[in-house]
């Protein structure tokens, strides 16, 4: 099998062209965690192209917030009595930066200077998944797991270096909708090594609305 051909009809089949045509995304969800059984979590998460992120998790009246805003990003948390904003490190930024790519790993992977591997087929929850390995240089690589019958992406694992330990975080794909010619997955399952396991289920997204920048500056203590 030739990666470039599985990962172009993986393209076409999540909306193509549309995605170039995305400059911004903000999503509204809900989070259960293995951890917190019953806990109603809420989060929110306003993304600009290749620039800012901002995310919001509000739990028990208190909202933990982590941003990344161009080459440098900021966070506060509650849970650990950090109620200050405090810089994120190199390796953070880095990889909040990764996040900043609306339309994900694979679309326009050259331009990223990323390079494919076909590496086989594995069984992700009954489907016979087709196995794709994404270098990403600088320590980084990521798997794509694709359904050969829908050629959406079912699955991935992120392997990265972050504060000098190597961490591998697993997501699980499902619930697609087309929004806006797109496909999205609404339902998003974590496995991370630090966080544990969760589900996120997606409750809306806007595409392309108007953001204030302002947003994504840091508060001064």
């Amino acid at each position: 099998q030739n990666a470039e051909e599985i990962v172009a009809k993986h393209i076409a089949a999540i909306g193509g062209d549309a995605w170039t045509k995305v400059e911004a995304v903000k999503s509204e969800a809900k989070i259960s965690a293995d951890g917190a059984p019953g806990m109603s979590i809420g989060m929110s998460m306003t993304t600009v192209r290749d620039r800012s992120l901002r995310m919001d998790v509000a739990v028990m009246g208190m909202t933990q917030t982590t941003v990344l805003n161009g080459n440098a990003g900021w966070s506060t948390n509650p849970f650990m009595n950090q109620m200050d904003p405090e810089p994120l490190t190199a390796d953070q930024v880095k990889m909040m930066k990764d996040m900043t790519d609306v339309d994900g790993t694979l679309i326009g992977y050259k331009a990223k200077g990323y390079t494919l591997e076909y590496v086989g087929t594995e069984d992700v929850d009954g489907t016979e998944a087709i196995k794709i390995k994404i270098n990403k240089g600088e320590k980084r690589a990521e798997y794509s797991f694709i359904d050969p019958k829908t050629y959406f992406e079912i699955k991935s694992i992120r392997v990265e270096e972050v504060d000098g330990k190597q961490t591998e975080t697993a997501v699980l794909y499902s619930n697609f909708k087309t929004q806006d010619g797109l496909v999205i997955p609404f339902t998003i399952q974590q496995s991370d090594p630090m966080m544990g396991g969760s589900t996120i289920t997606v409750t809306s997204i806007a595409v392309n609305p108007l953001i204030d920048m302002k947003l994504f500056d840091m508060p001064t203590k």
